[in-house]
């Protein structure tokens, strides 16, 4: 005859609190092998060993609802619904790691620039988080290896390049509405070109195919935020216009 334990002895000898019992019980989960006339629960042997499936199916990080489904069955893929919960596991994993990451990038702006302009800095950070859409999308309208050679660049490279990116992107709000053709306005977005040629050098040709194809980055905003207004936007694009039309081209057409 399986034993029987009060409450208080089962969550003493199990390591379970009598409130989570209680909840258990309430959720159908784990139910006490017997409720005596006046309400008092109690447990027994074989709750014991249900107890202990429950505990290893959290440890493995199975929610409340699906343990409930598969205490319940009778038939049960133990190894299938093991590989699943694997691909479940890895998956939250690879976006911790995407977190941690992010906030490394974060950490590492502050600590170079001090002060940084919020919209900037969460455009930048929104850049890294979806770094591989943002691929995906690319790679719709241009060659895969140059998609993923713009996109080759270690992590500190990539920390370096971010931390110009927001001092260059800083300048050009602070100028944002002066004359497109100053020379001090073309000479940060000769400075804009420069760190994408520094990045990918076939960046001119990429922006001429943009062009001929009559693609617009701007139309998927979700993906591709901007850190500047509508205003700053429209000024930006005359800027970069004057410089496409003037800017100068070597003895090897580059």
């Amino acid at each position: 005859m399986s034993k029987q334990y009060s409450i208080g002895d089962f969550a003493k000898k199990t390591g379970i609190t009598i409130r989570t019992l209680h909840y258990y019980d309430e959720i159908d989960l784990l139910k006490p092998s017997f409720i005596s006339v006046s309400g008092r629960r109690y447990y027994s042997d074989d709750n014991m060993i249900q107890l202990q499936k429950i505990v290893s199916l959290k440890y493995l990080g199975y929610p409340l609802e699906k343990i409930h489904e598969y205490i319940h069955l009778h038939d049960w893929d133990l190894q299938e619904s093991l590989q699943f919960q694997k691909q479940e596991m890895l998956q939250k994993r690879a976006q911790i790691d995407r977190v941690i990451r992010t906030l490394d990038h974060a950490l590492f702006m502050m600590e170079e620039q001090g002060s940084i302009n919020s919209t900037i800095f969460m455009t930048l950070i929104h850049n890294i988080h979806n770094e591989d859409e943002q691929k995906e999308w690319l790679k719709n309208y241009f060659p895969k290896d140059s998609v993923e050679q713009i996109y080759n660049l270690s992590e500190e490279e990539l920390k370096e390049l971010n931390s110009k990116m927001v001092h260059l992107f800083d300048k050009l709000k602070g100028v944002a509405g002066q004359d497109p053709t100053s020379q001090h306005v073309q000479a940060l977005i000769h400075d804009y070109f420069a760190l994408a040629l520094e990045v990918y050098p076939g960046a001119f040709e990429l922006v001429q195919e943009l062009q001929d194809q009559e693609i617009e980055i701007e139309d998927n905003l979700e993906l591709f935020p901007t850190p500047f207004s509508p205003d700053e936007e429209e000024w930006l694009a005359h800027v970069i216009q004057y410089y496409w039309e003037h800017r100068e081209v070597d003895s090897n057409g580059e």
